[in-house]
């Protein structure tokens, strides 16, 4: 004797329609004509619900499945909004300028989720990844990861800090007018970095004695003797940067 049974293979089909998204209880087997139905919130048997469709608010956190009155034991997989897991950023650690780095984005969802990926709250990419071939200083920002089905969407947010050495650092005179003999000059050394860099200063290449390692360098009742080319090295932990000379001729009075 062979016994064959036959149990609903049932899905919930979902249809949105603003705030609210109606569940459809579908087999793609064939189930008694007029059949009743049961539905599951997290689990649980909803009290009254019989009908093959279920009108609930998108958003409300929950998940629903579905069972053929009798036939409770094989109800549907659950639908539910996304979950979104933490974002994955390789490599880990510190982000180097000019390097390869993937921005990753995962969720647990039914219906499968959409992704989108917005930089400080403008939309980027519609995919999973950020793939950065060669990241830039100017990359750095908040990414956000937004998954999104017909029951609501979350978002997980990350900083991405790009660590670079200096960039050319310029040097500026005050004041600007003529230098004259016995007066206050400061010279300032301005360089991007990121850790910020630190300052020395070099008079015809030569390290100022003893060494000046601030961003400011104030010659104080300037002489002849100090005229000449200065530059400024700045450095972080990736390298150092050397400014362009910068010519200071004092005017005897």
């Amino acid at each position: 004797v062979t016994l064959s049974v036959t149990v609903p293979d049932l899905q919930v089909q979902v249809t949105r329609s603003w705030t609210q998204a109606e569940l459809r209880c579908h087999s793609s087997c064939n189930v008694p004509d007029n059949p009743s139905y049961v539905w599951f919130n997290n689990g649980q048997k909803m009290d009254g619900e019989t009908s093959s469709s279920l009108r609930v608010s998108v958003e409300d956190n929950n998940s629903y499945s579905c069972a053929v009155t009798g036939y409770e034991d094989y109800r549907s997989p659950p639908v539910y909004a996304p979950k979104v897991g933490p974002l994955s950023l390789t490599p880990t650690g510190d982000i180097r300028e000019n390097s390869r780095v993937t921005l990753t984005c995962s969720s647990d969802a039914n219906p499968a989720a959409t992704y989108t990926w917005y930089k400080d709250g403008k939309p980027l990419y519609k995919k999973t990844q950020i793939v950065f071939s060669s990241i830039q200083s100017s990359d750095s920002g908040r990414y956000y990861c937004e998954a999104e089905n017909k029951l609501g969407r979350r978002s997980r947010s990350i900083f991405i800090d790009v660590k670079y050495a200096p960039k050319l650092p310029s040097v500026s005179v005050s004041p600007s007018a003529e230098i004259v003999e016995g007066s206050s000059v400061t010279l300032t050394c301005s360089s991007d970095a990121n850790p910020a860099a630190t300052y020395t200063w070099y008079k015809e290449n030569v390290k100022l004695r003893p060494p000046i390692e601030e961003q400011q360098l104030v010659l104080t009742s300037i002489q002849s003797s100090h005229s000449g080319q200065y530059t400024c090295r700045a450095r972080n932990s990736l390298g150092p940067n050397t400014s362009k000379p910068i010519s200071i001729k004092v005017k005897c009075e």
